[in-house]
């Protein structure tokens, strides 16, 4: 039937998102309240496909928690906040870019991951570890760049067991009990409406910013642009020319790019207030834009 084909397509469904949001996002603030359950049912689906035998041998762990580390905290930080410290002269943005340079990576990035077809397993392992160095690098970062102690590793600890760990044990349960298979029919449905409530609210929440201070939202966003974009699409050429297999680079793409946007923003409003807390608006629109040309790119493959 045509209307359950497209409501299974899953660029008419992030489109959809991203245009909801633009024109209703007034609205729908509740629908914040939905991403943090959407989120970990995606993350539960991803890693139901993942065996907890596959982590086996441990040192195989070493190669996608440091590449995650590298990518995601200092080669996307020095080249976010180099060109914030010449672009952006004011103190409350500064901050809001030392929140999201070094905030976690996305927990998009396995979802996606799958959907590129990539190796899911690989940066779920890339994402755990870098959640885990994030309880240290996010507040000796914000001593060391803003000055102050601005984050406690509590609430990361709280992301962390709501969107990994629970996702993770639920997902080797369900393994165990022989349901997975069951799971896994409904994976791309259940994954791209979960992460189509993700988009809506960081959409909705910061439409705003579309409509004020063109000047300030021109500089952050050529900032995000390049960072993001930019730098997605420079992984893309280096790691062609190097000849990676496509499943790995699927995975440098995301790790090096996506950011966990709504820890961000939610940070930032927390503790310095709204001013700070538009580069991880921003960056959040960047990061929706760059996930649906990937994901455009992706279903125009598969029909090769």
């Amino acid at each position: 039937m045509f209307i359950v084909k497209v409501l299974k397509n899953r660029n008419f469904i992030f489109i959809l998102a991203f245009i909801l949001g633009l024109s209703i996002g007034n609205y729908i603030g509740w629908v914040r309240h939905l991403t943090l359950p959407a989120l970990a049912i995606v993350m539960t689906v991803s890693m139901t496909q993942i065996p907890l035998r596959s982590f086996l041998p441990l040192k195989s762990l070493m190669k996608p928690v440091f590449l995650t580390i590298l990518l995601n905290y200092f080669v996307f930080a020095a080249v976010m906040l180099t060109m914030a410290w010449f672009i952006i002269p004011e103190k409350e943005l500064w901050i809001g870019f030392v929140i999201i340079a070094f905030a976690p990576p996305g927990v998009a990035i396995p979802p996606f991951t799958s959907i590129l077809g990539g190796d899911v397993k690989f940066s779920l392992i890339g994402i755990i570890g870098a959640y885990i160095a994030a309880i240290i690098i996010i507040p000796l970062s914000g001593i060391i760049l803003v000055g102050q102690s601005f984050i406690q590793p509590l609430r990361l600890i709280i992301v962390f067991a709501e969107l990994i760990v629970v996702p993770f044990l639920l997902s080797q349960l369900f393994i165990k009990l022989k349901i997975d298979k069951y799971i896994l029919k409904f994976r791309g449905p259940v994954v791209n409406w979960g992460l189509f409530i993700v988009i809506l609210s960081a959409i909705g929440l910061n439409r705003s910013v579309f409509f004020n201070e063109p000047e300030t939202l021109g500089k952050i966003s050529i900032i995000c642009l390049v960072t993001i974009i930019g730098l997605g699409l420079l992984y893309e050429f280096i790691t062609k020319r190097l000849k990676i297999d496509r499943r790995l680079s699927s995975c440098i793409i995301l790790l090096g790019t996506i950011k966990n946007g709504g820890f961000a923003v939610a940070t930032s409003l927390a503790l310095f207030g709204g001013r700070s807390s538009l580069p991880g608006a921003i960056s959040s629109v960047f990061l929706i834009i760059f996930l649906l040309y990937l994901s455009f790119r992706a279903r125009k493959k598969s029909y090769g």
